[in-house]
């Protein structure tokens, strides 16, 4: 057979089908339990969630897998390696991408644009969706539509459910305006919740409504997140930075905008299908209960999604794996899953509920509506009801747990001890980091991610002069004893708590039973996190906040005048946080962190940053030497060793190595020349060292005419020399062999 030609591997290359996982949700619903791992990690009827909707891609015959990895990212990478999912039997090539710096879907599709990863259409969804459609049927339609309608850039996959279906997200519905013939979106809005009993009124723009003969206002749709998108739909978001969350951000900024013209459209799937997202603690349990009622076959514990599980299934809705063991008097109800290696002891009632792997149920023990994880001890006559254990937890001797209950990771609740309603149980109180204008601090992934125990992020107080930043405690510590002298556990309340459209103490939610109604107080609570940024603003809230409207078109001009000026203003903002950064020894991520969101938020080019971390690098250096602390090769070597890493969050080409070598080159060769020398040699051998330059762009660099243009620029080569010696030498000696 001949050789395929380049062409027709282009076009073979064309045809791949990519699906874009973000599994972060950029939300705190579920803390505290995600301040130890990633929601897509935490098991829901015994199995990771990101499983589900890996198993949804997997039907859907998608060939590239990218998974969007923020908070938690190291332990989403180690279980993607050891997963299934990245062995030679796999249905899909699965890469991870460590989108550090991404706090809100917007950041995560901006990432996604710079990188060049999309080839064509894509599938966009969450990594908390739980859905068997037949993906065929949503991929054709969004096919017709492209085909017809060149302006077409979004096909969104709806579900029917009534305003009160409970896997209806409770926290955020919304009404969709649609044109029946078409099934265009016109128009969409969020709305109040049914509980919250607020009013709300809908204003719609006539002009939208011009050319079309059929509509249908609809607040009876779930949004599971499930997108099929065109190349275009990340672009958009790069050229708009105010562009957060899909729906509330881009979603309504195409339909109001005059200027993209782009259209969307919503196809809305049959009744025989099931399509959820776990976005809250009412959903989770509302979909946990559905899988074991198997309205989502066959994504049900019996079909064993993992290669470890070996579940059976038995009349009632009952599964059960090997090496179980129960007592003969205890009873077992409807709706029940039990992991292996569990034991529950004599004369315990367990129904409607999940227990994981490796529990251990004692005697008179009563579980009801509740989800049990791995590794947990229930010690004799507990009563627990409409609750979640998380992993390694202990509730000892006869103590209870009233409706929604969180009992953290590694908490242990003391002998006879009762937790009253909605409590929210951590091991140890989670501070959270105000100086970044966010409340991601938790989910930090420097901190240690095992079940068993995490970083407790120490608190402290740093100050400067023109500002305060400090780390603040996110938990209420409560004064009564809450787990009992030989308990383990603090309160944790977010500050929102206080702010919930729900009276905790309402009972007229019918439709909201058993966990769905209990935990819904707590799903209002925690906010976005994106949105946070705008709160507890100081003097310099500008350089810190992410939720600041700023597009890449018009809003330079309306903001700081010109472009100059907004140039001018991000040196100056950049070079401070990079100096009070390295003044205060902050961790390097987090300086990475604040550094990327301030360019992000001005709109700034990665030549820009470059610039003002040399700067404040520099500043540094200089202003150490003239104490006479040290000479200026040990400063020198112990501020690049430290802070040079840096740079590997603003070099990503060639190009861009070749141009930071000329910014340190022209920035040293303004400091004082008893040093300066010395200084570049360090700089570039040291970013060598580190794998932020390469050899073959510091040979580029060293012959390009811009770095030897002038006298200064010369004089700053000298003591460098011997070192492009060495690099060309070695280079010389690995073409030869």
């Amino acid at each position: 057979m001949p050789p395929k030609s380049k062409k027709q591997k282009e076009v073979v290359q064309d045809e791949r089908f990519q699906a874009i996982v973000l599994t972060d949700s950029f939300e705190t619903r579920f803390m505290p339990l995600t301040s130890v791992k990633p929601r897509c990690l935490l098991p829901l009827a015994n199995v990771p969630l990101l499983e589900y909707t890996l198993e949804f891609l997997a039907r859907a015959n998608v060939n590239e897998v990218y998974l969007m990895c923020s908070s938690h990212a190291d332990q989403i990478q180690h279980y993607i390696e050891k997963s299934r999912w990245n062995g030679p039997q796999s249905p899909f090539h699965i890469t991870t991408i460590m989108a550090l710096e991404s706090r809100s879907v917007g950041d995560a599709m901006r990432d996604l644009d710079s990188r060049g990863l999309i080839s064509g259409d894509f599938l966009l969804v969450s990594g908390d969706v739980v859905t068997n459609i037949d993906f065929e049927k949503a991929l054709q339609f969004h096919k017709q539509k492209k085909a017809t309608d060149k302006d077409h850039i979004c096909t969104m996959v709806l579900t029917p459910g009534s305003p009160t279906h409970r896997t209806r997200s409770p926290v955020d519905p919304a009404t969709f305006l649609l044109d029946k013939k078409t099934s265009k979106c016109l128009f969409y809005q969020g709305i109040p919740t049914i509980e919250s009993k607020k009013k709300s009124d809908i204003s719609i723009d006539t002009e939208l409504l011009e050319d079309v003969t059929d509509m249908a206002l609809r607040n009876d749709l779930i949004d599971c997140h499930i997108d099929i998108c065109t190349p275009h739909v990340p672009q958009i978001y790069l050229e708009n930075f105010d562009y957060q969350h899909p729906r509330n951000d881009f979603l309504k900024g195409i339909l109001a905008s005059d200027l993209l013209r782009k259209t969307i459209y919503a196809y809305i799937i049959g009744g025989d299908e099931y399509a959820a997202r776990v976005e809250s603690w009412a959903t989770y349990a509302a979909i946990s209960q559905d899988i074991l009622a198997r309205w989502c076959y066959p994504l049900v514990p019996d079909s064993n999604l993992l290669d470890t599980n070996t579940y059976s299934y038995e009349i009632g809705h009952v599964y059960k794996e090997d090496k179980i063991v129960l007592a003969q008097s205890c009873k077992i109800g409807k709706c029940t899953a039990i992991g292996t290696g569990t034991s529950i002891g004599e004369g315990s009632n367990i129904s409607d509920s999940v227990i994981g792997r490796n529990c251990l149920i004692g005697a008179n023990v009563t579980i009801q509506n509740s989800y049990v994880w791995d590794n947990a001890i229930i010690e004799d006559d507990a009563q627990i009801s409409h609750a979640i254990i998380a992993s390694h937890a202990t509730v000892k001797k006869d103590a209870s747990l009233s409706p929604g209950v969180v009992v953290g990771f590694n908490v242990v609740i003391g002998a006879g001890k009762h937790i009253p309603r909605h409590t929210r149980l951590v091991e140890r109180p989670i501070i959270r980091n105000e100086q970044f204008g966010t409340e991601d601090f938790s989910e930090n992934e420097n901190s240690d991610h095992s079940d068993e125990d995490y970083n407790q992020v120490e608190e402290e107080e740093e100050e400067d002069d023109d500002e305060k930043t400090m780390k603040i405690p996110y938990v209420s510590v409560q004064e009564i004893d809450v787990v009992g002298d030989e308990g383990v556990g603090y309160v944790y309340q977010s500050e929102d708590d206080d702010e919930d459209d729900y009276d905790s103490d309402d009972t007229t939610a019918p439709n909201y039973h058993g966990i769905v109604y209990q935990l819904k107080t707590l799903n209002i609570s925690d906010d976005s996190i994106s949105s946070l940024s705008s709160r507890h603003r100081g003097k310099h809230s500008r350089s810190h906040s992410r939720s600041r409207r700023f597009s890449t078109n018009s809003a330079v001009s309306d903001t700081y005048g010109d472009a100059d000026d907004v140039e001018e203003h991000f040196d100056l903002e950049a070079f401070d946080t990079v100096k009070r950064s390295v003044d205060n020894n902050h961790e390097l991520e987090s300086a990475m962190l604040e550094l990327n969101t301030l360019r992000m938020s001005h709109n700034a080019s990665y030549h820009d940053v470059r610039m003002a971390t040399t700067k404040a690098l520099l500043y540094k250096i200089a202003a150490l030497i003239d104490t006479n602390i040290s000479s200026a090769k040990e400063t020198a070597t112990r501020i690049f060793s430290t802070w040079g890493p840096m740079y590997t969050r603003q070099v990503f080409n060639d190009e861009e190595q070749v141009d930071l070598c000329l910014i340190l080159q022209l920035r040293i060769s303004e400091m004082d020349r008893a040093y300066s020398r010395v200084i570049l040699f360090v700089a570039i051998s040291k970013l060598y060292e580190l794998d932020v330059l390469e050899e073959e762009n510091i040979i580029r660099w060293w012959e390009s005419p811009s770095s030897k243009n002038s006298a200064d620029l010369e004089f700053v080569r000298e003591a460098t020399g011997q070192f492009i010696a060495w690099l060309q030498t070695a280079e010389e000696e690995s073409d030869d062999e």
